[in-house]
């Protein structure tokens, strides 16, 4: 595919993605424009497994088709292994990672994916926000979903990513 983006060790040995939810590869691509919202597919990337699992949970919990990855790197692997029959990314119509994992950034995960020409809506999760953080994603289109977020929340933040709006983070009291 002209669009595929292979991610190698330094060793330029493919590195294997760590994840738990398969999809059929024999299944056709589905994606927000063409299926209901609540199948749309969604791949987690944290190192951290029980964000991971709180995660996973919350969205399985919403309707969503869940993929993970316990890194930046091994979600860059996942989603160069997905095959790219459409632009932008078949089987994929979000991203959802942490920003601090070991080896590679999430901000970093997401200039790759920007510099294979993926256009996937991506949420940045950070216990560490900042000034330069937030400008940083704001010129790669990501929103940033502060550490900690409710079940509710992250809710929220998903399906107005997926509608293309910008999430009120925190419910009006």
């Amino acid at each position: 595919s002209p669009h595929a983006c292979r991610v190698r060790t330094k060793t330029g040995e493919s590195m294997s993605p760590t994840t738990t939810d398969d999809w059929d590869d024999d299944e056709s691509p589905r994606t927000v424009r063409s299926q209901r919202l609540d199948r749309a597919r969604i791949l987690i990337a944290d190192d951290d497994g029980e964000m991971r699992r709180v995660v996973v949970d919350t969205l399985h919990s919403d309707g969503y088709e869940v993929r993970q990855a316990a890194s930046g790197r091994a979600l860059l692997e996942t989603v160069s292994r997905i095959d790219t029959h459409a632009f932008p990314m078949d089987g994929v119509d979000l991203v959802l990672l942490d920003h601090r994992m070991p080896g590679m950034t999430g901000l970093d995960a997401v200039r790759t994916l920007r510099g294979c020409e993926r256009r996937v809506p991506v949420i940045l999760m950070t216990a560490y926000p900042d000034a330069r953080l937030e400008d940083e994603a704001k010129t790669l289109d990501v929103t940033v979903l502060p550490k900690p977020f409710t079940r509710a929340e992250l809710s929220r933040t998903v399906l107005a990513k997926l509608l293309g709006r910008s999430p009120s983070l925190r419910a009006e009291s």
